[in-house]
């Protein structure tokens, strides 16, 4: 290969990012490792032709037929047409040669799949995945919107009560035994076993969208509209001095759109905080619908009470007695001297099953692992979940 190929491979880096962060959207597993996969492909065959660079990103990203189609979409979005876009790889191949003639600049011995621009590339998305929400820029915050959206791809599942076949399940199905055996002349031949199915998780999402939330708010309702567009039957609430269902408005597919329609719908938006009240109000009105099925309840907030701790407390034991688990996520974790000594959070404590960070990425992460989790089902325990209670 000509040093121009290796150059050109290696400055298709940005747009081979890009098309990873499409893919992984439509839920394809597509990594830093199959980028740097991709980038070798991209040296081995060139990037003139873009037929062969799609056939050779085909055999490294896609692992079923299923990826196909939604890989060469994601091409065709990404990269266009049988040429390449001067637009998309002559500035990216520019750069890398102004670099290399740059003087006292020493030639890579490794060739164009060198640890160097993906090195940046991961320490960019790892930067991103600790930096705390309230210090990212706008377009930080954009990518994070992206990928916070990506979170809630595969909802969280429980089991259910109802069982269905299973060839390794450890209970015995005796009437579908007996119906095999009838046609082998009564001999049961073969045993047929059965398990617990899963079904969705049953969520209530509550979000505190006051003022002291205001560098929250919008990465937190991003979420809750992942969450929405993936858990049937999940209800979400807002609340600032007030209570507000939106619900109806996060079920819009269109992020941009829902996000408008909830800011339209809210009147205290960045206003004063009365969770007691709120929680009340919504007990009293929504309580019949929303704790129907004993959901996992989710409460994003600092904790700031301005109204009467005593109705907090009453709500949060009322609550927690209607939900498989009440997990409050306060943003405010994120600082190392964090203690849980606001008015609220102290009203509240004793009627957590976990109190969990939101601050980052990384942190909602973790909040989804702890969702698909369901500890109580594996060990045996009930409906409380132990958690880290600060």
């Amino acid at each position: 290969m000509s040093g121009a190929e290796a150059g050109a491979a290696t400055g298709l880096l940005p747009t081979l990012v890009g098309l990873a962060r499409r893919l992984r959207r439509e839920g394809l597993p597509v990594g830093t490792a199959e980028v740097l996969l991709g980038l070798r492909a991209a040296a081995l065959v060139g990037v003139e032709d873009r037929s062969r660079l799609r056939l050779a990103l085909r055999s490294c990203w896609c692992h079923q037929l299923t990826d196909l189609a939604i890989f060469d979409r994601a091409f065709q979005a990404e990269l266009g047409g049988p040429r390449p876009e001067p637009s998309r790889l002559a500035r990216p191949v520019a750069r890398m040669e102004v670099r290399a003639e740059a003087p006292g600049a020493a030639a890579d011995p490794s060739g164009p799949w060198s640890e160097g621009p993906l090195r940046g590339f991961a320490s960019l998305e790892e930067r991103l995945r600790r930096l705390d929400f309230a210090d990212c820029t706008s377009e930080e915050l954009a990518d994070l919107e992206r990928a916070v959206a990506e979170l809630a791809a595969r909802p969280a599942m429980r089991r259910s009560r109802r069982y269905r076949p299973s060839r390794r399940g450890r209970q015995l199905d005796w009437r579908r035994t007996s119906a095999a055996a009838l046609r082998s002349g009564g001999e049961p031949v073969r045993l047929r076993r059965r398990r617990r199915g899963e079904r969705p998780m049953q969520l209530l999402l509550i979000c505190d969208v006051s003022g002291s939330m205001e560098r929250y708010a919008r990465l937190m309702v991003r979420f809750l509209h992942a969450l929405e567009r993936t858990s049937p039957g999940a209800e979400a609430f807002l609340f600032g001095t007030r209570l507000t269902r939106v619900t109806r408005e996060l079920r819009q597919p269109d992020p941009g759109a829902a996000l408008r329609a909830v800011g339209a719908a809210v009147p205290d938006w960045s206003g004063g905080t009365r969770i007691g009240d709120c929680l009340h109000e919504l007990l009293t009105r929504w309580g019949g619908r929303a704790l129907s099925r004993g959901p996992v309840t989710i409460l994003l907030s600092d904790g700031w009470e301005t109204g009467d701790v005593s109705r907090l407390t009453e709500a949060a034991a009322r609550l927690q007695r209607g939900s498989r688990l009440l997990i409050w996520c306060n943003p405010r974790m994120g600082d190392p001297d964090f203690r849980p000594e606001a008015a609220g959070m102290r009203a509240a404590l004793p009627h957590l099953d976990r109190l969990q960070p939101v601050h980052n990425y990384a942190s909602l992460l973790e909040l989804s692992r702890v969702l698909r989790l369901d500890e109580s089902r594996r060990r045996g325990r009930g409906r409380r979940m132990g958690g880290s209670l600060a």
